[in-house]
């Protein structure tokens, strides 16, 4: 959008006369080239009251000016914060697709005239995309991908007048929350190579209980305005992503699937980077192979994460016994067994290390990609030498998100572990015996009974 029509859109909406430009309270401003890029910028303001203003504003501008005209402008002036869909709206659109698949039972393929189909291996070449698997389209687990569900149900539901303001070609998600739209305490990173029913499915489960609304691109931007849309990511600093990453939400969702490491597209590579550098609480879901960026590693990533949880368990447990030897030896005991668990907490170190290095190289996010090859340079710019802590913050979140579903318990999981070496064996043998001569020695210091 040229800097004219912004102007207009400004005027129109009064921001010139009460002497406050719209950018002045837009969600994120791209910081000056000067100051640090990795500085959080503060959450948007905008109250209720100017919310509400926008949208009708953008009502008085689709009566006048129709077409496109009305989404332009609430897009342009409503913060990408506002742009969410909530957990229920993505259920029920789950469930509607999942009625526009061939077979399915649901009238509205009848009704509508919509239906969904995955195209045949020659289609595709004469029109230069990938073809996607037949087996994972009709999979109920899987599903169609988020290229087909756009095309297949997003783009002809939004191109229709929402049922509130009449204000036709906005995103799916400010269509279904027209009043006011939906603050955005959730981001959702992922691909749209994924199955929308595996995508869903991960999504709900890790939803967590305190978020109300998500920005999920697919569902948030509007995607009937294709050159609109190219103008808003022309600069990464100037996308929703950003925009919405800068305002802090509660939560960032990396979501893995079965077709494509998220991490192998430079949009989400960047997406990480910015939840890193504002310090966003980041949680990971899907099967953690996944995320490995280079297919023919999907295996080698599994055995790594494995290694590197069972590594990390063994740390925990060496270092919970520890602490529990501290507080029930004399000193004498707990010197001694204090200096082996050290030594057995070096050696489970270097193996977690190990396993750590190994995931890294499967999850290596360098491999990233980007279709757009400005998109690439610019996204490559702002993450200059970040790629290594991005890795390491990724096998971290992945290692404490498997941790966390399987708990190690205390000591008893402790000798199952140390079971395995001739050293652990003897040690807990030691602190039996130690325990024993601890409770014969307060009992020589007890006075005898009458």
């Amino acid at each position: 959008m040229t800097t004219v029509r912004r102007a207009a859109l400004r005027l129109e909406m009064g921001c010139a006369s009460s002497g406050h430009s719209s950018s002045a309270n837009a969600v994120a401003v791209a910081p000056h080239k000067d100051e640090k890029k990795e500085k959080p910028q503060a959450p948007s303001q905008k109250s209720s009251e100017e919310v509400a203003r926008i949208f009708a504003c953008a009502e008085k501008r689709q009566l006048a000016s129709g077409g496109t005209s009305g989404a332009e402008l609430l897009h342009s002036e409503l913060p990408a914060e506002f742009w969410g869909i909530s957990r229920e709206q993505l259920l029920e659109f789950t469930e509607r697709m999942r009625g526009l698949l061939p077979g399915a039972k649901g009238a509205e393929r009848q009704q509508d005239g919509l239906g969904l189909r995955n195209m045949t291996l020659e289609e595709c070449r004469k029109i230069g995309v990938p073809h996607y698997d037949d087996h994972k389209f009709a999979d109920l687990s899987v599903g169609p991908n988020m290229y087909q569900v756009n095309e297949g149900l997003v783009k002809p539901e939004t191109l229709k007048a929402d049922p509130i303001r009449g204000i036709p070609f906005l995103s799916y998600a400010v269509q279904k929350n027209s009043q006011q739209g939906l603050r955005c305490d959730l981001f959702i990173s992922h691909a749209w190579a994924e199955g929308l029913f595996e995508f869903t499915h991960a999504v709900v489960q890790a939803w967590p209980s305190e978020c109300q609304g998500a920005y999920i691109c697919v569902f948030s931007n509007p995607q009937n305005m294709g050159d609109f849309i190219s103008s808003m990511i022309k600069t990464p600093q100037d996308s929703p992503f950003y925009r919405v990453l800068s305002c802090q939400p509660k939560q960032m969702l990396m979501v893995a699937n079965c077709n494509v490491a998220i991490h192998s597209r430079l949009w989400c590579v960047y997406e990480a980077h910015c939840a890193r550098v504002m310090q966003i609480s980041i949680a990971v879901a899907g099967d953690p192979a996944s995320f490995a960026t280079d297919a023919r590693l999907m295996k080698t990533a599994s055995r790594a994460i494995h290694r590197a949880v069972e590594a990390r368990k063994v740390e925990r447990a060496i270092q919970a016994a520890a602490d529990e030897a501290a507080s029930d030896f004399d000193i004498f005991a707990a010197g001694v067994y204090e200096s082996r668990s050290r030594k057995a907490l070096k050696k489970a170190g270097k193996k977690s290390q190990a396993a750590m290095t190994s995931m890294k190289q499967a999850l290596d996010v360098r491999k990233a990609s980007c279709t757009n090859q400005d998109d690439g340079i610019a996204i490559g710019r702002e993450i200059a030498g970040g790629t290594d802590q991005i890795n390491a913050m990724v096998c971290d979140l992945i290692v404490n998100h498997q941790l966390e579903r399987t708990p190690v318990g205390p000591c008893k999981l402790t000798w199952r572990f140390q079971s395995k070496s001739l050293f652990c064996s003897l040690a807990y043998v030691f602190i039996s015996k130690s325990n024993a001569l601890g409770e014969r020695r307060r009992d020589r210091r007890l006075p005898n009974n009458p």
